[in-house]
Order: C-alpha cells, then sequence, then structure tokens
C-alpha cells in the first residue's frame, strides 16, 4: 500500500512540474496568449497578457475588467463601440467559428493604438487540442515593426509606379511628335499592345468578380493583408488571385498593372465606376 501512495505521489509532483514548465515557457513567448473556453470566458492567461493589461489602463487609471480570468470574451467584444466596433465583432464571429468547429482557425490584424504610440496586433485563434467541450487559444502578436516597413515598401513601390506613368506619358508625347502609330520604348510586346483600351477591356472580362475586387485593391496600392481583411480571405488566397490576374491581363508587375488601369479607365468590381488610383502622398 505503501508503494502505492509513495508512486502516486510521484506522479503527481512530476505532473505539476510539467504544468509549471508549460507555464514558464508560455509566459516566456513574446505575445500576449489567453485561454477561452466553450462560451467564451477567459480560464488562464500568461505573463505577456497581464502585463500588456496593466500598462494599457482605463482612462479612469483602472485595469479593464473584461480581458481578466472569470471574464467573457466574446462579450467584449460585442460591447465594443466606436471605430473599433467593427473588428470587435469581425473578431467575435471570428472566435465562435472556431469554439463550434466551423473554422480551424481565425487570423485577424487591427490597429490598437495607444495615447502615444501607434501599433498593430496580428490576432490568432486556434483549437485546444484534446479539449472536451472545446477550448480556444487566442494569441495577439505586435507586428507594428513589421506593419511600419511594410508601409515604407508600398510608398516606395507607389513612387515607382508615379514614375512610370510620368515615363509612358513622355513616351507618348515623343511618339505623337514623330508620327510614329506604335511606341516599344518603354514596354515589352505583349503589355504594349495592352495599351489599346480596347485591347485591355477584353482581356478584363476574362476576369471573375472576384479577381476584380482583389485588382481594385491591388491598383489602389493595399497591401495583401489589408485585401485579405476587407474581403476575409487569407493572404494565401490573395497571393493566388494576383498571379491569376497578372497572368491573365499579361502583366509581369504591380506597376504595369497600375499603368494599365490608369490609361484604359475600366470598370470597378462592379463593372459600376472606374476604377481609381490612390495619390503616392
Amino acid at each position: 500500500m505503501s508503494n502505492i501512495l509513495k508512486t502516486v505521489r510521484q506522479q503527481s509532483r512530476q505532473k505539476l512540474t510539467a504544468d509549471d514548465r508549460s507555464a514558464r515557457v508560455l509566459d516566456a513567448i513574446d505575445a500576449n496568449i489567453a485561454v477561452l473556453d466553450s462560451a467564451g470566458f477567459i480560464i488562464w492567461i500568461n505573463k505577456g497578457w497581464r502585463e500588456f493589461a496593466v500598462s494599457n489602463p482605463l482612462l479612469d487609471g483602472s485595469h479593464p475588467r473584461q480581458v481578466a480570468i472569470g471574464a467573457n470574451y466574446l462579450d467584449a467584444c460585442s460591447a465594443a463601440t466606436g471605430n473599433a466596433s467593427e473588428n470587435a465583432m469581425l473578431v467575435h464571429e471570428g472566435i465562435w467559428a472556431v469554439i463550434d468547429g466551423r473554422k480551424r482557425g481565425f487570423s485577424h490584424e487591427y490597429p490598437c493604438h495607444s495615447p502615444d504610440k501607434q501599433r498593430w496586433f496580428l490576432m490568432k485563434v486556434k483549437p485546444l487540442p484534446r479539449s472536451r467541450p472545446r477550448e480556444v487559444v487566442v494569441t495577439h502578436i505586435d507586428i507594428t515593426d513589421r506593419h511600419f516597413a511594410e508601409t515604407r515598401l508600398l510608398n516606395k513601390q507607389r513612387e515607382l509606379n508615379t514614375a512610370l506613368l510620368q515615363l509612358q506619358e513622355m513616351a507618348e508625347k515623343i511618339k505623337v511628335s514623330l508620327g510614329e502609330q506604335q511606341s516599344t520604348v518603354f514596354l515589352n510586346q505583349p503589355f504594349d499592345q495592352l495599351n489599346q483600351p480596347q485591347g485591355a477591356t477584353d482581356l478584363l472580362k476574362a476576369l471573375s468578380k472576384r479577381e476584380m475586387e482583389v485588382l481594385a485593391g491591388l491598383v489602389r496600392g493595399e497591401r495583401n493583408s489589408a485585401i485579405a481583411s476587407r474581403l476575409q480571405l487569407s493572404r494565401k488566397s490573395i497571393t493566388t488571385y494576383r498571379s491569376r490576374i497578372f497572368e491573365k491581363l499579361k502583366v509581369e508587375n504591380n506597376a504595369q498593372l497600375v499603368a494599365l488601369i490608369s490609361r484604359t479607365g475600366v470598370p470597378g468590381p462592379e463593372h459600376s465606376s472606374p476604377i481609381k488610383l490612390q495619390s503616392s502622398k
């Protein structure tokens, strides 16, 4: 009997040690992590989650209770108001979809600015393996540095697009002044043929409605992640649609795509109004 009790106590100590080690590992991860039960109540949080709540108090100086253990995270999303309400409802629906098994996972990028700093986060929701009833792990990762890097890259791309348009306008002026019928100075032959509005319009008819929606975002200079969030698709899907659009329109990069759209004035996703390009500034 004494040997059995000794074995049980040993196993118990080993289990506690394993649980403690798991908690310390999760505390060391550079992300804010919480576990929600099947009704959306917070049942566990890591150190990053606790510290973020403490460092971001409410206007009255108190700590937000809606993100503490025992609070219902889904209710907090439903109660959101103002500019954050749209993102909160999208998160609410995404978490529920994972809890009830309609989705294997959910991710969403969103702004979370403080009074003195602009910040962006990536939320990921995944089911906790072998949990019955189902529990989900909610992770928030700070992607501010990545966001600013992508913004700088996007601005450079817009500057390049603008420069390309100016070069094409100059090429057209030279063509007119010389009385030439065709110009192949700046573009390769397949894309140059698309300079004719009718030729571009014919090719655009081959695009699906979803491809037109993605096309509109590309020519407006939106990031793939922003288009994915707006259309509620994955970034991988947007990359696939982008490749299809380039192939069907016979362009090789965003600069040629923007040039094509700016010259032809093709219709937007709903085929009701032209796609408008954003200013580079």
